[in-house]
């Protein structure tokens, strides 16, 4: 059984992060950059607080700064509870319109602020529609199935909020559904109804093989929080662990065909794994032995600056980055012809080792490189590391800090970490030695 050294190469992880997210704050603009190439906006400040709660560094900074970082996410708000980011708008051609944009704000600034010991100026008047089962239910049975992976972000989304909203927590688990706000009781029969028996997923995404397992993997993973909170049997646990393993590639993370892995996937198989690691002892062995590789490759994907990155290709080349640009340069449909292909290649040799450059949400307003770091990656690389060394425990993980996981019903709450808690003081004199 591995020990934890407290000398080892992962032994300043967590010091590394903080201090790479404190640099994209520029206390002039009151907010956090997304990135070191992007401008402050609602999407990287509300990263940074979660990040810094994971990483247990909000109560190190002043109460001032705090106040400040608080006042402006919850400057976002429209008048009718909805959060929204300048920066954040749909991109012509992209499958994310402007009410998913808004979504993803609302979700991220709700539960920015309640990390940061706040809650949003304004109700949240939007969710009134919500707020019936057989409604919610209809709502989701009319959502593109054919795209589970963005469809299960808006199930997610509203479930989240209604229990938010209703002041419920991790507190309150189990909940008994007396105590289920009114329309996520609707929530939870379409999941129950709709569960594929084969994979114990949702959806019918057009693809085959691996990636149609990670597309309905990816979707899943938004909803089995609310079976974590509620007590429900999750059905299939067998098959859900099988088709997850699946998707795990030589380097140790979950993105089929491309090296390095990437924040949501990653993050996704980890969490699913950990989790049925938790409810069953089915392949208990096979998937400890998952989580230590994917551990280590996530642990590797950090740079010197302590920036996470999305996606880390083991060295500092750019070998992985070459299809894309010989694709990018020589297909014949690029628009609009050379002047892109001649903008492709200045930007693959501009970037260099930082990578190529990329866009969060395809949103030309947000760049990040993908060897650079963002702030996204920086929440996301971290929960994965937390929870896979959670599950591994404190003897067999090469990494531990005193994690912070949410308190709300939602991503980033770790089930175990109940048993963490209770046991804190005696991992925290392990890793004192």
């Amino acid at each position: 059984m591995r020990k934890f050294d407290k000398n080892s190469v992962f032994s300043n992880v967590s010091l590394k992060a903080t201090e790479w997210i404190r640099k994209q704050y520029l206390r002039a603009q009151k907010g956090f950059r997304f990135s070191p190439q992007a401008p402050v906006c609602l999407i990287g400040s509300c990263c940074a607080a979660l990040a810094s709660e994971l990483l247990n560094d909000l109560s190190n900074w002043p109460s001032e700064d705090i106040e400040t970082w608080t006042n402006y996410i919850q400057s976002f708000q429209r008048d009718d509870g909805w959060f929204e980011d300048a920066y954040l708008k749909p991109v012509k051609g992209n499958a994310l319109d402007s009410d998913y944009m808004r979504g993803h704000a609302t979700f991220l600034a709700v539960m920015a602020l309640d990390a940061l010991g706040y809650k949003p100026i304004r109700p949240l008047e939007f969710l009134n529609k919500w707020r019936d089962d057989e409604r919610v239910y209809k709502w989701i049975d009319r959502l593109d199935w054919t795209n589970p992976w963005r469809e299960s972000n808006w199930v997610e989304w509203v479930g989240y909020l209604l229990l938010a909203d209703a002041n419920l927590s991790v507190d309150n688990v189990p909940l008994p559904k007396e105590q289920y706000p009114a329309g996520f009781g609707g929530l939870m029969q379409w999941l129950e109804d709709h569960q594929d028996s084969t994979t114990g997923f949702w959806g019918d995404p057009p693809y085959h093989g691996l990636e149609r397992i990670l597309h309905q993997m990816a979707a899943a993973y938004h909803h089995y929080v609310f079976y974590y909170a509620t007590g429900h049997p999750i059905r299939y646990q067998d098959r859900i662990i099988d088709h997850t393993i699946t998707l795990q590639q030589p380097d140790g993370l979950f993105f089929p065909g491309r090296v390095g892995g990437g924040p949501c996937e990653d993050l996704d198989a980890i969490d699913v794994l950990a989790n049925m690691h938790r409810l069953t002892d089915y392949r208990s062995a096979g998937i400890k032995q998952a989580l230590t590789r994917a551990l280590f490759a996530l642990l590797s994907n950090q740079r010197a600056d302590g920036a996470f990155v999305y996606a880390f290709d083991g060295n500092n080349t750019n070998w992985y980055y070459t299809p894309q640009l010989i694709w990018a340069l020589f297909k014949p449909c690029y628009p609009p012809g050379p002047r892109t292909r001649i903008q492709t290649l200045h930007r693959y040799i501009k970037f260099g080792n930082s990578g190529a450059q990329q866009y969060y949400a395809g949103c030309r307003e947000l760049p990040f490189r993908m060897k650079g770091g963002d702030m996204f990656s920086q929440w996301f690389r971290p929960l994965g590391i937390a929870i896979a060394a959670c599950t591994l425990g404190v003897d067999s993980s090469p990494i531990w800090w005193p994690f912070k996981f949410r308190k709300q019903i939602t991503q980033g709450w770790f089930p175990g970490v109940i048993d963490l808690e209770v046991n804190k003081m005696e991992c925290r004199e392990r890793i004192n030695g």
